[in-house]
């Protein structure tokens, strides 16, 4: 027998007519031909596979016990000779049904936490007569004093307190006992006064004992941290509500990791995050999804997912970039195939059944998500079902030409 090449352009009608060549020589051939007593050896050979993916051939022997299509499926089965099968290596899988679970992996950069800043503002105008901040970074702890104010309203208030408080203490001694509440409702207003423009306890007990008023009051650290921003210098008059420094709390830094679209289904709160430093390869930290944001950036097309974790001044400082592994959320079981078995023809997408015996059929489907090469499958299969994973595009284009000619047959009768 001569051999015959055929070369098929990858183009629908093209490929169809091949394939039909193919098989009308193919199977002219093996009927008109005598058993080959080596054929089995080659059956043999192609069934040297991985063992989750079988060759159609090595189906066919156990595809026999399987029932036949329902009846208004039957005018899509394609046939197609054993010899033909090992020819074009047709390989099949089995439909299994499980949950897909993916890793997201995404590119994030550390950022300060802005929960834990500070921004420090007095209540207060006045000048500021000495300032222990004198540059960006410093590093400082709750209570640490970082200016002194001079304000003639400031001390205007502290000699009311103490007006009130001298008439307190004249009238408590007094015959008349409404006098003596007024005085010590006096005294309590100028006490709040004080405490609203965040003057501390301990100050107000010292001018209680020494009958003085301070000529500037010393202003603390709300907070500990690094002093991120500086908008005041020693003597400068400052107003109410100005902001003069800005603290950051380094005991926790945020990672902001960038998810696509497709990546935000996988992942919620609360998640184990993998994170690995470029310039420090080796060494990996761990973390879990804090929070992710609403809004879409519609620049990238992605969201933000924040990471929390803890500082480390001399490993993790803002503007660095990491790569983080995302643990998604595993799905709920639904029947899975591989990748490569489905066609895609953009209307709708299909794959191969393998019915044994050399009988194949296509069938729609509605696909889920993907992932690791896989597609979860939401319509149209079941499990158990054997799909097939290599050469499902020339059997595909045989049942389109099966179907044509049968709608040209109908035209003529």
């Amino acid at each position: 027998m001569s051999a015959f090449i055929i070369f098929v352009r990858a183009t629908p009608l093209r490929l169809s007519l091949g394939l039909a060549g193919l098989l009308i020589v193919l199977g002219g051939c093996t009927k008109a031909a005598e058993p080959d007593p080596h054929a089995g050896h080659a059956m043999d050979m192609g069934t040297m596979d991985a063992p989750a993916e079988t060759t159609a051939m090595s189906g066919m022997a156990h595809g026999s016990d399987m029932s036949d299509p329902v009846a208004d499926e039957a005018d899509t089965v394609v046939p197609i000779e054993p010899s033909v099968i090992q020819t074009i290596g047709v390989r099949t899988r089995e439909v299994t049904v499980s949950s897909l679970n993916r890793i997201i992996q995404s590119t994030a950069r550390f950022e300060m936490d802005e929960s834990s800043a500070h921004t420090v503002t007095l209540r207060t105008g006045g000048w500021v007569e000495r300032l222990f901040i004198t540059y960006e970074g410093a590093l400082v702890r709750e209570g640490d004093p970082l200016l002194d104010l001079y304000s003639p309203e400031l001390v205007s208030t502290q000699e009311e307190y103490l007006l009130a408080l001298n008439n307190a203490e004249r009238m408590s001694d007094g015959a008349i006992e409404s006098l003596s509440k007024d005085a010590e409702r006096l005294l309590e207003a100028a006490r709040r006064r004080l405490l609203f423009w965040d003057i501390t306890a301990e100050q107000i007990e010292e001018l209680e004992r020494t009958r003085k008023p301070l000529r500037t009051v010393r202003f603390n650290a709300p907070a500990s941290g690094e002093v991120m921003s500086k908008s005041v210098v020693e003597g400068q008059h400052v107003s109410a509500g100005e902001p003069l420094l800005k603290i950051y709390d380094t005991s926790k830094i945020w990672l902001m990791a960038d998810l696509y679209e497709q990546d935000l289904s996988w992942v919620r709160e609360g998640l184990p995050v993998s994170i690995e430093l470029p310039y420090d390869p080796g060494k990996t930290f761990t973390g879990r999804v804090d929070h992710i944001y609403y809004m879409l950036d519609p620049a990238t097309r992605t969201a933000r997912a924040r990471i929390v974790m803890p500082g480390n001044r001399r490993m993790l400082k803002p503007g660095m970039y990491a790569t983080v592994r995302i643990q998604g959320e595993p799905l709920s079981p639904a029947p899975i195939v591989p990748e490569e078995s489905v066609i895609r023809t953009g209307e709708q997408d299909v794959v191969i059944i393998a019915l044994g015996n050399g009988r194949f059929m296509p069938r729609a489907v509605r696909l889920g998500v993907l992932a690791d090469g896989s597609y979860r499958i939401l319509e149209g299969l079941e499990g158990g079902e054997v799909v097939v994973t290599r050469a499902q595009f020339l059997i595909d284009s045989e049942s389109r030409l099966k179907s044509a000619v049968g709608a040209m047959a109908g035209h003529q009768h």
